[in-house]
């Protein structure tokens, strides 16, 4: 397990919920709650994204291009990871796209609208699609695909992509200093993970440190995963509360 500090320059402040680990008034913290997904195929990791932080989506034809995991066009044109970006184009009648960035041809990373080329040309083969992510020119066969996504006509739109969420168990660390909860979690290669607290349903979350052993300081914000269950313990801060595990959606 590698713990490190975020470069506030290179993380953006949108993530993807993991779950809320909540007690009742006067129980213990023993709740298990479903994620938002799951290590399975079925189910879906949820991605809030504020469409004023990136000024480029404000106007006709802007294009982002956000992932979990890190893209290297340098080395390899594919993610350093499992997970392809997401790419969130705005159309010329203020219209939303949000696609998956694999070409469907041979699977490089298709790179952002291009408002001189008219289009996203895929740097492997030449591939080009639209801004809806329909062909232009092959040699693909297929569109990009298409993410649910929902906007709520202000500032925040929500992403819902298959097969990326996790399960969170949570549980009290009796022999710990202090009140710990410990946190057990399945990851994703590759994908940075933080840890969320919140007193009340309506308090916005807050990213808190954690120990990466059960007496340990909390001396992280963050985590690495390598795709191996990973277990972190964060501070009980009183009776009741709610505890969110994420991944962090960073611009590649």
């Amino acid at each position: 397990m590698k713990l490190s500090s975020l470069s506030r320059r290179r993380f953006i402040k949108t993530f993807a919920l993991g779950t809320a680990l909540s007690s009742l008034v006067g129980k213990p913290w023993r709740a298990t709650l479903l994620a938002e997904g799951t290590i399975a195929s079925t189910l879906t990791a949820t991605f809030n994204v504020r469409l004023s932080d990136y000024p480029a989506l404000s106007q006709p034809f802007g294009s982002v291009r956000l992932g979990v995991n890190a893209v290297r066009p340098e080395v390899e044109p594919f993610p350093d990871g499992d997970y392809w970006p997401i790419l969130i184009n705005r159309g010329e009648n203020d219209q939303l796209y949000v696609l998956d960035s694999e070409c469907r041809h041979a699977s490089c990373v298709v790179p952002t609208y291009d408002d001189f080329d008219f289009g996203m040309r895929c740097p492997c083969h030449g591939s080009t699609y639209d801004i809806d992510g329909s062909i232009l020119t092959g040699p693909t066969e297929e569109p990009l695909r298409q993410y649910e996504f929902f906007f709520d006509g202000d500032d925040t739109l929500t992403i819902r992509v298959p097969g990326l969420g996790f399960r969170v168990n949570t549980s009290v660390v009796p022999s710990a200093p202090g009140q710990r909860l410990a946190l057990t979690f399945a990851t994703h290669y590759g994908i940075t993970y933080q840890a969320h607290f919140r007193a009340r349903l309506s308090d916005p979350w807050t990213v808190v440190p954690f120990a990466s052993t059960p007496d340990g300081p909390f001396d992280a914000e963050s985590l690495f995963a390598n795709g191996i269950p990973e277990i972190i313990y964060v501070n009980r801060p009183g009776p009741t509360g709610f505890y969110a595990v994420s991944m962090v959606l960073m611009e590649v």
